[in-house]
């Protein structure tokens, strides 16, 4: 341009040199020369504006250098350049103010510099991804314009899948096809499978819930089959003998009990530590072992080990005469031994359990 005004001038000279007289002519020149000075200064003064959206600043400078110019101005704290437009005499720029976000995801705080908007638009620009389920201490739709602190709760579900066993359930059928000292298993029990898939809510990376969504069985459970003897054997000579074996006597129990512990023409045993009577109820499988780690079958009872140990041995009738329970083992705690019952027996049927239902029995300790 300064090109263009000299060649512009120097013509202007030359015709004027046509039509101004010689005595004029040194007071023109120095008057255009003055203009030609004054038009190269003022077209090297570079002239920068700065705005933060509610003041603007003007730097005026020979240089074009906008980094200068930014420091000449007192600008209120960190800021982001988010534009920059060059002329040619002029340069625009339009900044932001920065501050801090602290941002805290389960243990985990970090601060980030920011520049004001709403929330949801901050977390886009930052990296940080949220979702429905997640628990946030601000509407996403908060417009921040100062330091600011968001706590994160993440939440999110994942299905899950796992193997269990099914447990199998022992049965016992009495046959009278059987004499009365015969027991035997007459179909062995196995265990069964399954695939469960759960729901499980993940509270910052931490499993806090699972519920069950669906079952697949894989293998079903096989019973087990006991049978028992029922039938007594006649004996027409011999006489009556004055004490029998428990294991002859029918009872619910299908433990074995030991050779010694022989049974008087009532029914009571011959040989016994102490008695008592005691209120009895009945319960079936549960799906669970025992609290000692046996498997359930009639003749472990649930007790509470404060009153009666585990592993105490006994043997028990019904007061009414209606049920000899037999040979028994406390192997199991019961879940509402609460003073009001005292023992909880162990029948292989809900139908048996409530057939049986509350009732005194005669306990004889064997021990």
């Amino acid at each position: 341009m300064i090109s263009k005004v000299k060649s512009f001038l120097t013509a202007g000279i030359a015709k004027a040199k046509t039509v101004i007289s010689k005595k004029a002519f040194p007071a023109l020149v120095l008057a255009v020369a003055s203009c030609v000075v004054l038009a190269f200064t003022l077209s090297s003064v570079h002239t920068v504006r700065i705005s933060d959206g509610s003041q603007n600043y003007v730097v005026r400078s020979m240089s074009k250098d906008t980094n200068l110019a930014m420091q000449r101005v007192d600008l209120k704290g960190e800021y982001q350049v988010n534009k920059i437009q060059n002329r040619f005499f002029s340069t625009n720029i339009e900044i932001s103010y920065l501050f801090p976000l602290t941002v805290t995801l389960g243990n985990t705080t970090n601060i980030y510099n920011v520049v004001a908007g709403t929330l949801s638009e901050i977390f886009e620009k930052i990296g940080i991804v949220t979702d429905d389920y997640d628990i946030i201490s601000r509407p996403l739709t908060d417009y921040i314009n100062e330091a600011t602190t968001v706590d994160i709760v993440d939440v999110s579900y994942k299905t899950e899948t796992h193997t269990e066993r099914i447990p199998y359930q022992s049965t016992v059928v009495y046959s009278d096809k059987y004499n009365t000292n015969t027991k035997k298993v007459l179909k062995e029990g196995k265990e069964g499978s399954k695939i469960v898939t759960c729901s499980v809510k993940y509270v910052n990376g931490e499993a806090v819930e699972s519920t069950v969504v669906e079952e697949t069985v894989v293998e079903e459970a096989v019973d087990k089959t006991t049978v028992v003897g029922t039938k007594k054997v006649q004996m027409a000579a011999a006489p009556a003998p004055s004490t029998v074996s428990a294991s002859s006597v029918k009872s619910i129990s299908t433990l074995t009990p030991p050779s010694s512990l022989q049974l008087d023409t009532k029914g009571v045993p011959v040989k016994y530590s102490s008695k008592k009577t005691l209120k009895a109820t009945a319960y079936t499988y549960t799906g669970s072992k025992c609290s000692t780690g046996v498997s359930p079958q009639p003749g472990y009872i649930a007790v509470d080990p404060k009153e009666i140990p585990y592993g105490t041995k006994m043997y028990i009738v019904s007061n009414d005469g209606k049920y000899v329970y037999g040979y028994a083992i406390a192997a199991d705690t019961g879940g509402f031994i609460n003073g009001s019952v005292d023992l909880d027996l162990f029948f292989t049927s809900e139908a048996g359990c409530r057939s049986f239902g509350v009732r005194n029995v005669t306990v004889y300790f064997l021990d």
